[in-house]
């Protein structure tokens, strides 16, 4: 599919490459000339630094009939890193080319927004400093960035509001401030009618993590979005847990403390999203402690990606099966 659209010396294999803002450009270019029929590019929102925010659905029925459809929406990289945004490319890859899967798409609209913080990937790649932030200029540039995954407009007053500007962690001046959360709530409440499941895929872990983030919860809260979790990641264990177990809880206990802003917590208390979730992929701080006492099969990273989609598809069952009753 990638031959037509190749210069000369470039890498074929999106495997290969390190994945920045050009090779999403060519990778949905690809397949909006060769799969045009099963897939729809929004490029209308952009970020400050004028990188473009894509929203990508995947559909085989017409408009109309698409109001009959639930919807699945997967957001990717808003702590920046290149994993998430690889991994939701690699599942539009596989929703879209393999034809194992085509009943997902006959039975689910999925709307996929492969790097929600494409300047703060593009200043990560580079390898300038750790960087989980936009690249909002603040105070006439005296500083960078803001907390995107803390900018949502949910439980703001519940934590401490930091005006720290130079904090890493710095939420912005007021929720919903940036572009790119922005984007994002729009997109969940443009679905919210049809939308069952939200997933935020984030760098640097091995986890499903359910509501809440700005709060601890009882067992009982959120039964339905607890067992639904622990389904996910009984799947992906069965795929890839052989070296480390893919765990499920709630934000809040994960992290240990309270995290205000979180766009989980958004698309469940504000649009009632009942399977809304964090994802955590690519454990890459605890595999550089663990390759130091053992070696790594050859291919760990392929089988962690296969696993994570597992994950993606057990949730696609459990939405399907549910609107069958």
């Amino acid at each position: 599919m990638l031959n037509s659209l190749l210069d000369v010396d470039e890498d074929p294999c999106v495997e290969n490459v390190a994945i920045g803002a050009s090779t999403i450009i060519v990778y949905l270019q690809a397949l909006k000339q060769f799969c045009g029929h099963a897939i729809k590019v929004d490029e209308e929102n952009a970020t400050f630094e004028g990188r473009t925010l894509y929203e990508v659905v995947l559909n085989t029925t017409e408009e109309v009939e698409r109001q009959s459809k639930p919807v699945i929406v997967i957001e990717a990289g808003q702590e920046a890193g290149s994993g998430p945004v690889m991994l939701a490319l690699f599942i539009i890859e596989q929703i879209v080319a393999c034809e194992e899967y085509s009943e997902m798409m006959d039975k689910v609209t999925w709307v996929i927004l492969p790097c929600t913080n494409p300047d703060g990937q593009e200043y990560l790649r580079c390898g300038q400093e750790p960087w989980h932030k936009n690249r909002k200029p603040l105070q006439n540039k005296l500083t960078y960035g803001v907390d995107i995954s803390r900018n949502f407009d949910d439980s703001w007053t519940t934590c401490p509001v930091s005006d720290n500007i130079f904090s890493s962690n710095y939420p912005g001046p007021s929720a919903a401030s940036e572009n790119e959360t922005q984007f994002i709530s729009n997109v969940l409440a443009k679905y919210k009618q049809d939308l069952k499941a939200y997933v935020s895929i984030r760098r640097d872990g091995h986890s499903i993590l359910y509501p809440f983030a700005s709060k601890a919860v009882t067992r009982t809260d959120l039964e339905k979005a607890q067992s639904t979790a622990g389904e996910i990641a009984g799947k992906i264990n069965q795929r890839a847990g052989n070296i480390q177990w893919f765990l499920n809880s709630s934000i809040f206990d994960m992290n240990g403390e309270a995290r205000c802003g979180h766009s989980v917590d958004y698309a469940y208390n504000k649009l009632g999203i009942p399977y809304s979730y964090e994802m955590r992929v690519f454990p890459d701080s605890t595999t550089r402690i663990m390759s130091k006492f053992q070696t790594f099969p050859k291919g760990y990273e392929t089988s962690l990606r296969n696993g994570y989609f597992s994950g993606i598809r057990e949730l696609y069952n459990i939405v399907v099966n549910e609107k069958a009753r």
